[in-house]
C-alpha cells in the first residue's frame, strides 16, 4: 500500500514526473510522455489538465487531419514574468517625499498648462486621493505647483 504524499511545498511525485518529461521532449502527446514516464495514460492525460490549469503546462490543439483529429501537444509553460514593484503600486508603503516625486512626475508628463484635480491625479498613479489632495496644496503652498482654481481644486506646474 503506498503512502500518501504529505509534502505540500512541491508538485505530486506523477505531476513533478510529467514536468520532468515535458521539459526534456516538449511538443509532446500525452501518449508519448505517458510511454516515457511508465505511467498510464489517463493518469497522464488527468495530470496535464491539472498542470494547465495550475499554469505550468500549456496545451496545443491537435486539429484535423480530414475527419481524423489530431492529438494535442503539451509544452511546459514559460515561468512568469514577477512584476517589479513600483513606488506607484498601491500595496506598496511609500517613503517620505515619495508621492510628492509621483504627483510632480505625473504633473510634468502632462501638458504644462492643462490644470489637475487631486482626484484625477490620484487615479493616475495608483494612490489615495485625499493623501495626493493634500499634497497638492502642501506643494503648492511651497510654490512647486500653482493652484488655478479653489472650486474645485486645480493645479499646474509652477516655476522650477
Amino acid at each position: 500500500m503506498s503512502t500518501p504524499n504529505t509534502d505540500t511545498t512541491g508538485p505530486h511525485p506523477t505531476a513533478a514526473k510529467i514536468l520532468d518529461a515535458l521539459a526534456a521532449s516538449p511538443g509532446d502527446t500525452a501518449a508519448t510522455i505517458a510511454d516515457r514516464t511508465g505511467l498510464g495514460r489517463s493518469t497522464v492525460t488527468k495530470h496535464l489538465s491539472m498542470l494547465e490549469r495550475a499554469g505550468q503546462a500549456e496545451r496545443t490543439p491537435g486539429g484535423r487531419n480530414g475527419a481524423r483529429k489530431q492529438p494535442n501537444t503539451w509544452t511546459p509553460a514559460p515561468a512568469p514574468k514577477p512584476a517589479p514593484k513600483t513606488p506607484a503600486d498601491p500595496g506598496t508603503r511609500l517613503r517620505p517625499g515619495e508621492l510628492d516625486a509621483l504627483v510632480l512626475a505625473h504633473i510634468d508628463a502632462i501638458d504644462g498648462d492643462q490644470s489637475q484635480g487631486p482626484a484625477a491625479v490620484a487615479k493616475a498613479i495608483g494612490r489615495s486621493s485625499g493623501a495626493v489632495a493634500n499634497c497638492m496644496a502642501r506643494l503648492a503652498r511651497a510654490g512647486t505647483l500653482k493652484q488655478t482654481s479653489d472650486k474645485p481644486r486645480r493645479y499646474t506646474a509652477g516655476p522650477r
